[in-house]
């Protein structure tokens, strides 16, 4: 039965490789002409999600062997391996538009928020 009440998180990071067979090759996403700035944008994103998950194991990035991390992080909306930001930065891998456009209207929405004070200030 599914609980009309839960949301779904969406997956975006995860590789191929021996326990995730047929996922998305890294090296399919390099892009090393991928604006800089968005390519920071998204990768500073990626660093401050919240802990999602947690695992016991250590697994290996895809591009380099590096260890990557044990944690899943996530917005709310999607959720990721904590060394990502990783293939960002060291390997030009640049996520789909989608993603990228998530994170941007994100920050859009962060710049121009409506505020209210007076809740806080009509509590003494």
């Amino acid at each position: 039965m599914i609980d009309a009440g839960r949301r779904t998180l969406r997956l975006i990071g995860y590789w191929d490789g021996p326990r995730t067979p047929g996922w998305p090759v890294p090296q399919d996403f390099v892009d090393p002409g991928w604006d800089a700035l968005e390519r920071d944008l998204v990768t500073d994103y990626l660093t401050q999600g919240f802990v999602f998950r947690g695992f016991g194991g250590i697994s290996r990035r895809r591009m380099c062997g590096q260890e990557n991390g044990a944690l899943e992080l996530t917005d709310g909306t999607w959720y990721w391996p904590d060394g990502l930001a990783h293939y960002l930065r060291d390997h030009d891998v640049r996520l789909p538009q989608v993603f990228v456009d998530h994170v941007n209207a994100q920050f859009d929405r962060l710049e121009t928020p409506d505020t209210d004070t007076e809740w806080w200030r009509n509590l003494k």
